[in-house]
């Protein structure tokens, strides 16, 4: 039995990742795989997208084992899980055919990291044919997988790269509406705000002029008045008291 791992870091957001995933078969690099097939897929009730899917490639076997396999021609279930809160997409797979000679699993996990995405994928394989043969079936698959987990990052890089190029415009077009919103959200604040005072300025008026035209307003200036007058009258008495005091004190007498 071999064992096999290998990790990735792509620089573009796990939304634009895990659509390049579902979009990844036929690539440019990988003509090896015929194409996909997907046999089941439902939302569970937490909201995770489950998938099964086969998987049809050419295994490109070397001459000393076609004797063994005879078809050439490779099977494998996907079983896949998208988690949308966690920003996961793990997935597992298997062959289904010539099974009786070799097995060969894979597990692979994109995981939301910031604004990057981190691929983890380990494969696991085992021959029974032949003491003879096992060995070098299976130094040939880990340069196999290796070459095509390779080419495997590749297409996916480009195919997120044209994500990208294809979101931009929708992108663009979200900004625009929503700086568009927003400048007509402020313009509606202000205007807003404008009315208000000139409510407030209206309204401040109206009571102003109706205070004065009332009789309360004719009470307060004549009470006003009088305790004018009240307060002259009580300093001119405090004035003349002083002055008596003075003059009683010096002898001078103020005319």
């Amino acid at each position: 039995m071999k064992f096999w791992q290998s990790s990735h870091v792509f620089q573009h957001p796990w939304s634009t990742v895990t659509q390049a995933f579902w979009r990844k078969y036929p690539n440019d690099y990988q003509s090896s795989v015929y194409g996909t097939d997907v046999i089941e897929r439902y939302v569970d009730a937490d909201g995770k997208l489950h998938s099964k899917r086969l998987i049809i490639s050419d295994w490109n076997i070397p001459s000393f084992m076609k004797f063994f396999f005879g078809e050439t021609r490779g099977y494998a279930v996907e079983y896949s899980i998208v988690d949308p809160v966690e920003q996961t997409l793990t997935l597992r797979s298997q062959n289904i055919n010539a099974v009786s000679m070799f097995s060969m699993r894979e597990e692979i996990c994109y995981k939301s990291v910031g604004e990057t995405t981190q691929l983890n994928h380990q494969a696991e394989f085992l021959f029974s044919v032949s003491r003879i043969v096992d060995e070098a079936a299976e130094n040939w698959l880990v340069g196999t997988i290796t070459e095509a987990a390779r080419k495997g990052l590749m297409a996916m890089e480009s195919i997120s790269i044209k994500v990208e190029e294809e979101m931009r415009p929708a992108l663009t077009a979200i900004d625009d509406i929503i700086s568009n919103e927003t400048i007509r959200s402020a313009r509606k604040s202000i205007d807003s705000s404008i009315t208000d005072a000139e409510k407030f300025i209206d309204s401040s008026i109206n009571d102003a002029e109706k205070f004065i035209d009332s009789n309360d307003a004719e009470k307060f200036i004549d009470s006003s008045i009088t305790d004018a007058e009240k307060f002259i009258d009580s300093s001119i008495e405090y004035i003349d008291s002083s002055v008596d005091s003075l003059t009683q004190e010096s002898s001078v007498k103020f005319t």
